[in-house]
C-alpha cells in the first residue's frame, strides 16, 4: 500500500470525499488517489462506511487535545471529519444505549500504528466516561503498554521494534458509563519466527 500510494499520479480537482463509498469510480487506482489526496492535505482518516482506514503520518498531528474529545462527543458517524475519536464514540454510546458489548478491532502491517491508535482509542473512551475529568484508570491502562511492549519485540525489514504479540484489551464499565477497570491478554503472532529468521530481522 505504501509503494502503491507514493507511485500514483493524482489528477487535480474538488477535494476527495471523506468516504470512499462516495467515489463515483469504484477501482484500486481512483481508492488510491483519493487516500493519497486527503495524506497530502494531512487528512489521516478516510472511511468505507463504518470502517476507519488510517494512514500512518509518521509525525505527531493536532488533533487529539480535548478540544476534539468535545467535538466526537455524541456524534453520528460520518457528520464530522472522519477520526478515530468518532469510532471509539460511536461504540461507547452504543454500548450504553444497547446495553451490549461493542467491538473494535485494529488491524495492520508492521509499523502501520496500531499501538498508537490503540492508545487514542483508550484516551477517548476513558474521557467520555469521565465527562472530560482526568482518569488514574487511563493512566494505569496505558501504562501497561509499553511494558507488555518491552517483551517478545523483533527488528523487522519494516519495523526496528515490530511487535511479536497481538492484545485483546477490554475495558469494563459501570452501568453509568464510568469505566471500572480493564482486562489485557496477549497472544503470540507468527510462531515461525521462534525457529526461523528473515535477514536483516532479529
Amino acid at each position: 500500500m505504501r509503494r502503491r500510494l507514493e507511485d500514483q499520479e493524482f489528477p487535480a480537482g474538488s477535494d476527495p470525499p471523506s468516504d470512499l463509498c462516495a467515489l463515483p469510480e469504484l477501482t484500486e487506482r481512483a481508492l488510491l488517489e483519493s487516500l493519497r489526496a486527503r495524506f497530502r492535505q494531512e487528512k489521516i482518516y478516510t472511511y468505507i462506511g463504518s470502517i476507519l482506514i488510517v494512514i500512518n503520518p509518521f509525525q505527531f498531528l493536532p488533533i487529539y487535545n480535548p478540544k476534539y474529545v468535545k467535538l466526537y462527543d455524541n456524534h453520528t458517524l460520518g457528520k464530522l471529519e472522519p477520526h478515530i475519536y468518532a469510532v471509539a464514540d460511536v461504540a461507547y454510546h452504543a454500548m450504553l444505549q444497547r446495553r451490549k458489548n461493542q467491538c473494535i478491532v485494529i488491524s495492520g502491517e508492521s509499523g502501520s500504528g496500531k499501538t498508537q491508535s490503540t492508545n487514542f482509542l483508550i484516551h477517548h473512551l476513558t474521557a467520555l466516561s469521565q465527562k472530560g475529568f482526568a482518569s488514574g484508570v487511563e493512566q494505569i491502562i496505558l501504562g501497561a503498554g509499553p511494558v507488555l511492549e518491552a517483551f517478545g519485540n523483533a527488528k523487522t525489514a519494516h519495523n526496528n521494534n515490530s511487535s511479536r504479540f497481538g492484545k485483546f484489551i477490554q475495558v469494563n464499565y459501570q452501568e453509568s458509563g464510568t469505566v471500572r477497570g480493564a482486562y489485557v491478554e496477549k497472544y503470540l503472532l507468527e510462531k515461525s519466527r521462534l525457529v526461523y529468521q528473515e535477514h536483516n530481522e532479529r
